[in-house]
């Protein structure tokens, strides 16, 4: 046993005391080596997506251009002898035979479409349009059968006759009143951006050196052509677009009011920014005239959405599901097109159906237009 303890530590104390000085001269004047904080690791980006650089061309088959209003709907018709509305039996006869409604909606849209992870059951503003649309046709909310689709998968599955109708966050443009009817609107939605919290964004003016986010072949997508930004993510999903936000690998995203408040609530660190004047209006979406007669499931449709209207239901559905992020809001004017518009987009279409089948077959000029059956004639005057 050390005799003097206290002064061994004492020696001790003084040793450390003098390397520890020498050390410090040593170092003057010296840069001495950091070690660099551990990099964190490379996240793949959501599966299907495409990231496009800010010198990049888009490509019109990513971005496909709009131009001018789009036309109004088909009026609900009434019967000449009773001045009654033409009764469900006549207008969809065969959905009336088969008993259900099928319906192409969003399985992963929080607010809009999406199922519910205590229920089970598909629930949303527009799930529950289309239990509306069903109890018109068959007096039953429940005989619906829901399938779900993506926002690219829309028009071919109403082209190919895999669902009746599609509500899926379907923007009404000239450009896909192209492949397919619309309703009147149900949903009037404005542009908007979710970032984070404290992101420094506050408006579309703020996204000069940032990566924005929107889906393919979306309407957000295609306004971004028009906003000065840096790179565009685009997902297949806007669940996506929130994922590559949460990983740090884009800074914004921008859609619709209605889009974004399903985001919003799903993440509490994020925030809605960016007002804007501009407006689009959802609606429901058949095939269109070139394809099947589709004029009667229109106007039924249509019958149902004007009875929402009249009976407060709208206002209801809307309060339940998007009020709460989006604000008050008011079911948008219905806006139905006359003979002459009707005429005029009936012969856009065929032009539109005669290059899509001059391109696919390589002829230039030879391709004949789908024709305009007697029956789509009169389905939509009548």
């Amino acid at each position: 046993m050390n005799p003097h303890p206290l002064r061994a530590a004492l020696a001790l104390t003084t040793a450390l005391a003098a390397s520890l000085a020498l050390v410090s001269c040593a170092s003057e004047g010296l840069d001495l080596q950091e070690w660099p904080e551990p990099p964190e690791p490379s996240l793949a980006l959501p599966n299907g997506s495409t990231l496009i650089p800010a010198t990049a061309d888009a490509g019109e088959d990513v971005l496909p251009k709009d131009s001018g209003e789009p036309f109004g709907s088909l009026r609900p018709n009434r019967s000449p002898d009773t001045g009654e509305e033409v009764s469900p039996n006549r207008r969809v006869p065969e959905i009336i035979e088969r008993g259900r409604l099928v319906v192409g909606v969003a399985q992963s849209l929080n607010r809009l479409g999406f199922r519910d992870p205590v229920t089970k059951n598909m629930a949303g503003f527009e799930v529950d349009l289309a239990h509306e649309i069903a109890r018109d046709i068959f007096g039953d909310p429940d005989r619906v059968d829901f399938r779900y689709i993506e926002g690219d998968g829309r028009d071919e599955a109403l082209r190919d006759g895999d669902v009746d109708i599609v509500i899926r966050s379907m923007t009404v443009t000239r450009l896909r009143q192209m492949n397919v009817e619309f309703s009147i609107p149900y949903l009037t939605v404005s542009p908007r951006l979710l970032v984070n919290r404290n992101s420094g964004i506050a408006s579309e003016e703020d996204l000069a050196d940032k990566t924005v986010c929107a889906t393919t072949r979306s309407t957000s997508a295609q306004s971004l052509t028009s906003i000065d930004h840096n790179r565009l993510l685009l997902t297949e999903t806007w669940p996506d677009c929130l994922m590559a936000m949460q990983h740090g690998q884009v800074d914004a995203i921008y859609s619709d009011s209605a889009v974004l408040s399903g985001l919003l609530a799903q993440d509490p660190n994020t925030e809605l920014v960016g007002m804007s004047d501009h407006t689009d209006h959802y609606a429901v979406a058949t095939a269109p005239p070139t394809i099947r007669n589709t004029a009667g499931l229109v106007r039924q449709v249509n019958t149902t959405l004007e009875r929402l209207r009249s009976d407060g239901t709208w206002n209801r559905l809307h309060g339940q599901w998007l009020a709460p992020y989006t604000g008050a809001g008011s079911q948008p004017e219905p806006v139905y097109r006359t003979d002459e518009e009707s005429t005029e987009l009936r012969n856009l279409r065929r032009e539109a159906e005669a290059a899509e089948t001059s391109e696919a077959s390589g002829a230039s000029t030879t391709a004949a237009a789908a024709p305009t059956t007697a029956a789509d004639d009169e389905g939509e005057r009548s």
